[in-house]
């Protein structure tokens, strides 16, 4: 009976507090609205040009001031670089004022822009944003290596506003400290680490990195900077070889006078000791002037082929070793991966079937053979003579990622052989021309975020030069697209006003 008293009494006492809680406040309240402020007049994206004048006039809209008097607020716009932690190098303010009337300073890249508009009289802040990339005259594009009367200049292709424009001489134009000295080699561009892109270039003299946004360069920027071993001040990369793969960055190979070295940013694995040494060998093996490399997708490794000029075989290396591994003896093989008894005059690896090594051999009664085999499990795929047109004069090749078509050129011609049909076929005649370079560009971004890099991965391309015009302006660089079934190809892109092209490499965003 105590309990249900007790009961009762709790009943009550949370109903009596329900019942006083509901009840209308009767309090007298006034409710102001204050101004807010309505953003027109600017768009999502802008992009601008370092050194240009850059102008927003916004339209402003106040819901409580009609007068629309600029100084009763204060305005700031300030830039955001996009993708990096907070900090006072990243946050940049660039004006002050309603309107925004500047000559763009802040460093290249992509950037957020806040538009801050403040009453002063409520102190109450008022924002919009917008995405803006800033650019430079050489901020994303073709970087070329030439070859002028047997000295070394840097060109670029560069993109400016959508529009790929050529610019001569591009360390001079920008003040650049490097200075090529002697036969020009290879530029290589591709993500040196996580966090900085490398822009690689490589005479007979040096091989040195520059600043990939100002071009500028200091003597730590030489690539005797980046080996464990000391090195000549003259020590140079023949080329350096990349995995070219959307999670490649800071893994590369270098060949340099018939070394291979390795690079692996994630390990700390610096150019070190040439890994061109078989396990279990004494002896290292002079390699031939070819890398074929490729990223595990499982593991994000580098693993690449290599050859031995000495006893003329085919090595691996794998999974971040200091050496190399001789390739396993397969049932029912094409050729023998330890006894070629060919030389190698050209290897690459191709995504194509889902990734493959071509290697072009050649035997001493003249005749040429192609090679295919999977680079991780060894599993030969094709091994057959090469019956093209003028093959035994050809000097240089390049295979197709898409359809795996061979193409190789024989002084200004360029023919393109079909490995199934075992037929070839002339592409190309440029008469006088001599060709330089063929390739297709392996870029390590693609898909619907970069189309133009995606198009063109399957673009053959052509550099030539005309002998009979100026070493400084007699070369040009084209790009052809390839068609399905041994089509005619098709002029894309077409600049010139280079000398003789020895490489191309794409400086990606």
């Amino acid at each position: 009976m105590l309990n249900y008293r007790y009961f009762k009494q709790a009943l009550l006492f949370v109903m009596l507090f329900v019942s006083f809680s509901c009840r209308k406040d009767l309090g007298n309240y006034n409710y102001e609205e204050i101004n807010s402020v309505d953003f027109g007049g600017i768009d999502k994206t802008y992009n601008a040009m370092l050194g240009e004048r850059f102008k927003i006039s916004p339209v402003l809209k106040f819901t409580k001031d009609e007068s629309n008097d600029e100084q009763a607020y204060s305005y700031q716009w300030l830039a955001m670089r996009r993708g990096e932690a907070l900090n006072s190098e990243i946050r940049k303010e660039l004006a002050t004022t309603r309107n925004l009337d500047v000559v763009v300073k802040i460093p290249s890249g992509n950037y957020d822009v806040y538009y801050i508009v403040t009453d002063k009289k409520t102190g109450v802040a008022y924002r919009t944003t917008f995405r803006l990339t800033v650019q430079t005259s050489i901020y994303e594009g073709w970087m070329v290596l030439n070859d002028v009367n047997g000295a070394a200049r840097l060109d670029m292709i560069s993109k400016i506003n959508n529009i790929y424009t050529p610019v001569t001489d591009v360390l001079g134009s920008t003040g650049s400290e490097l200075s090529l000295k002697g036969k020009p080699l290879d530029v290589h561009c591709y993500p040196y680490n996580f966090s900085t892109y490398g822009i690689y270039l490589s005479t007979d003299k040096g091989t040195n990195r520059i600043d990939p946004e100002t071009f500028k360069w200091k003597n730590t920027f030489n690539i005797k900077y980046e080996m464990v071993a000391n090195v000549p001040d003259d020590f140079h990369a023949d080329f350096m070889a990349s995995t070219e793969h959307p999670n490649g960055a800071g893994t590369s190979y270098m060949f340099s006078a018939g070394n291979v070295y390795y690079y692996y940013y994630i390990y700390q694995i610096n150019y070190g000791v040439p890994i061109n040494l078989v396990k279990e060998e004494s002896v290292p093996f002079n390699a031939a002037p070819f890398i074929a490399r490729s990223l595990s997708s499982s593991t994000l490794i580098a693993n690449a082929v290599l050859f031995d000029v000495n006893k003329r075989r085919f090595v691996r290396h794998l999974n971040n070793e200091s050496t190399c591994t001789t390739m396993p003896t397969m049932d029912n093989a094409l050729f023998d991966y330890n006894n070629v008894g060919k030389d190698l005059i050209y290897m690459d690896y191709s995504p194509f079937n889902g990734g493959d090594v071509f290697a072009i051999l050649k035997g001493g009664d003249g005749k040429v053979y192609l090679a295919r085999f999977n680079l991780v499990t060894a599993i030969q795929t094709y091994y057959a003579e090469i019956t093209g047109a003028e093959i035994g004069n050809a000097d240089k090749f390049t295979v197709n990622p898409i359809y795996g078509y061979l193409f190789y050129s024989v002084g200004g011609k360029v023919y393109e052989y079909d490995m199934s049909l075992k037929t070839s076929k002339l592409m190309l005649d440029k008469g006088a021309e001599k060709i330089s370079l063929i390739k297709f560009q392996k870029f390590v971004n693609g898909g619907s975020s970069r189309p133009y890099y995606e198009s063109r991965k399957n673009q053959l391309m052509v550099c030539s030069y005309d002998p009979a015009l100026p070493a400084e302006r007699n070369g040009k660089m084209e790009l052809y697209v390839v068609p399905s079934l041994n089509g005619d190809l098709t002029l894309g892109e077409s600049y010139s006003g280079f000398g003789k092209i020895v490489s191309v490499s794409y400086r990606e965003r």
